[in-house]
């Protein structure tokens, strides 16, 4: 039984091949079809440092895809991890190149926590030193315990300590974020982005909290439904997390509660190139599609430096006009692309998805659809309609450098 558990977090790979790819761009090229227990179609490829997140309700089948992935269930099709393109599909557990951290851990627990490290470093012909990153976990001090002793978020964070150790090119992620507080998913990032950039590896992430999707994902795969077949589509996290929230909205038609927890959630994600900063009055500004952005001082971020900004959708009005003498200092113009009824608080109201009028063609490519939430009355009373141009008007502290960064 010992045997079969260390089996997952054996890696045979040579030292010279690891090192290959640690110098190399490697990536993870996953084409595959997995049957039971949902039948799904994922295809996927991630870049050296690349963090794809899987955006779908609970139920849909995405822990099943990880267990495939990791060969811990059947798939058919391709799995190419490395700079060499190696392909898994056909090689058992054990023999993968993959590193899985479950949604609940099974940790030893006849073993202290140290003496469970050494074990499984002692496994790999190269293993990933991850001695510095016990107390970026807040681990140091319950080394000498036994998982049973731990809190489930400390397990959580041991197991993804155990899962590095294998240095595998590809790490899957299923809520290694969740039973965090926010200190510890701020360490739990930095440590996952770290490893991804010393060992060339890629990642694929399941989560349910939208903002922890938004700290570490490069790309998003939204489940979609022909009636036929479930398939992954990839695309930019800001318009993945668009469809998929309004994918969600849709599924709780029924329910008036869905509608309201939803549409009280519901974010949009722009990405803004940083100009300047403004600490005299708290503010950085930023150019959003040629147009002047304001947030909160966020000094961390450089001029030039591209960055994601969240915005909720009910700390943003609409206006019909530019408001010069106004406290709203981001004024941005918009066209209306949809409108559909919503409810948030209790309120009965509107959710206005817009898109952004691009003012500057030297502005990098940008997801720019946004959505709106405003009451009822102010829709009856403002009358927007399809196609026409708005103003988007919000406080600098309404957009968020997204906290978990």
């Amino acid at each position: 039984m010992l045997s079969a558990i260390l089996n997952t977090f054996k890696y045979t790979e040579s030292v010279s091949e690891h090192r290959r790819d640690c110098r190399s761009t490697g990536s993870a090229t996953i084409d595959v079809q997995v049957s039971l227990p949902v039948s799904q179609r994922f295809s996927c490829t991630l870049l050296s440092g690349q963090v794809g997140v899987l955006l779908a309700p609970s139920g849909a089948g995405k822990t099943s895809l990880f267990n495939a992935l990791a060969g811990l269930s059947p798939a058919t099709g391709s799995i190419q991890v490395g700079s060499k393109g190696d392909e898994q599909i056909d090689l058992p557990a054990y023999q993968r190149r993959i590193a899985y951290v479950t949604q609940s851990p099974t940790l030893f627990g006849h073993l202290s926590i140290q003496a469970l490290l050494n074990l499984v470093s002692a496994e790999q012909k190269n293993p990933f030193d991850v001695s510095w990153a016990v107390e970026l976990l807040n681990l140091s001090g319950v080394l000498h315990l036994r998982a049973q002793q731990l809190s489930g978020g400390q397990q959580q964070r041991v197991a993804l300590l155990l899962a590095m150790i294998k240095g595998a090119p590809l790490l899957l992620l299923d809520e290694v974020l969740s039973g965090q507080d926010h200190t510890m998913k701020h360490a739990c990032i930095a440590l996952i982005k770290e490893f991804l950039k010393q060992t060339n590896a890629a990642a694929l992430m399941v989560c349910h909290q939208m903002e922890d999707a938004l700290a570490l994902a490069d790309k998003a795969l939204v489940l979609q439904d022909d009636g036929s077949c479930k398939h992954w589509q990839a695309m930019p996290v800001g318009a993945g997390l668009h469809l998929y929230q309004h994918q969600l909205l849709a599924s709780a038609q029924g329910s008036s509660n869905g509608r309201e927890n939803h549409a009280s959630e519901f974010l949009s994600v722009v990405q803004a190139t940083t100009l300047t900063h403004r600490a005299s009055l708290g503010l950085t500004e930023y150019r959003l599609n040629g147009q002047a952005c304001f947030s909160v001082h966020t000094p961390h971020t450089k001029p030039g430096q591209v960055v994601s900004l969240v915005l909720k959708a009910n700390r943003v009005g609409l206006s019909r006009t530019i408001m010069p003498d106004s406290s709203f200092v981001n004024q941005w113009l918009a066209t209306i692309t949809s409108t559909r009824e919503i409810v948030w608080q209790g309120e009965q109201g509107m959710l206005i998805d817009v898109k952004l009028v691009s003012r500057d063609d030297s502005d990098v490519a940008q997801c720019n659809d946004l959505s709106v939430w405003i009451t009822r009355l102010s829709f009856n009373q403002l009358k927007p309609a399809v196609n026409e141009p708005w103003y988007l008007i919000s406080k600098a502290d309404a957009l968020s450098f997204n906290s978990l960064h």
